[in-house]
C-alpha cells in the first residue's frame, strides 16, 4: 500500500471555523431572505457589517434598533 492509497485525514474543524461558517449561514439568510431566530423570534437580517478591530461581525436584524452579536442568532431551517 503506497502512500497515494491512503485517503486523506479529515481536518478538525477550529472554533474560529465554526464562527466563520456561521457567518457565511447569515450571510446567506440575508442574500435569501431567509428567517433567522432570535430570542424565540423570527427576523430578517437587515444588514450586517465588521466594523475595524472587532473580533465578529454585527448584524442588525428587521424590526431592531440594537445590534445583535451572530452567536445569538439561529438559522432557521426553510420547508422544502
Amino acid at each position: 500500500m503506497s502512500a497515494r492509497d491512503e485517503a486523506p485525514a479529515e481536518r478538525v474543524k477550529t472554533a474560529q471555523d465554526l464562527a466563520d461558517d456561521h457567518d457565511l449561514r447569515i450571510t446567506r439568510a440575508r442574500q435569501r431572505c431567509q428567517a433567522v431566530g432570535f430570542n424565540g423570534a423570527k427576523y430578517f437580517v437587515s444588514t450586517y457589517c465588521h466594523h475595524e478591530g472587532d473580533a465578529e461581525m454585527v448584524v442588525y436584524l428587521k424590526g431592531r434598533a440594537d445590534p445583535v452579536r451572530p452567536c445569538d442568532i439561529t438559522i432557521l431551517e426553510q420547508p422544502v
